[in-house]
């Protein structure tokens, strides 16, 4: 009996240290594809797929310049910041959710400000003369996309931007919506 007890101690001992040895495997190998180059970071500005909007001394403060392919507004501010806007305002994004399409006609034009529409808040150094309008409710945001006036009531959306090497880059993938449009979809996707 006393063999067949230590018989059996030694196959569970080796299938102890089998199992430990497949762990130990199977945690180096984790482990490794954690921490190689980019295996655990968010990804860098760099290594986003972004639309490259052009060199940062063309965008001068002050100035706000549009890219209709991307539905982006890059605002140069006079203190050098560097701001994306989306084109489409939340009620425009609020009717293109419950299936109005004719809303995405509704995209923010820049323009100035001849109705001193920015006395509704603190304009931007700069842009006191100038704001973003929607022709089809009226809305109204200042140069930094904030809400001025108008019935959709929210800030214009904004992506990630950022300067490397000289060279300003928008991520388009991945906007920061600044109001529900709905519980079920906080923002839709850019269009």
């Amino acid at each position: 009996m006393d063999q067949s007890l230590h018989e059996a101690q030694a196959r569970v001992r080796v299938l102890v240290l089998g199992l430990s040895a497949i762990l130990v495997f199977f945690s180096a190998v984790g482990l490794f594809l954690y921490l190689k180059p980019g295996g655990n970071s968010e990804p860098t500005l760099e290594e986003l797929p972004l639309f490259v909007a052009g060199p940062l001394d063309g965008f001068e403060p002050g100035t706000v310049s549009y890219f209709e392919l991307e539905h982006v507004y890059i605002v140069r501010m006079m203190d050098e910041a560097v701001l994306a806007l989306y084109d489409l305002g939340p009620g425009a994004q609020a009717a293109v959710e419950q299936g109005n399409d004719a809303a995405l006609e509704c995209r923010a034009q820049f323009i100035e400000d001849e109705n001193g529409l920015t006395s509704f808040g603190d304009p931007p150094r700069g842009f006191e003369n100038m704001v973003f309008w929607e022709p089809c409710a009226g809305n109204v945001w200042d140069a930094a996309g904030r809400h001025l006036t108008g019935p959709a009531g929210g800030d214009l959306d904004r992506f990630p931007v950022g300067v490397v090497d000289g060279i300003v880059r928008v991520d388009v993938t991945s906007r920061r919506c600044m109001n529900e449009v709905s519980s079920a979809a906080p923002c839709i996707p850019t269009q």
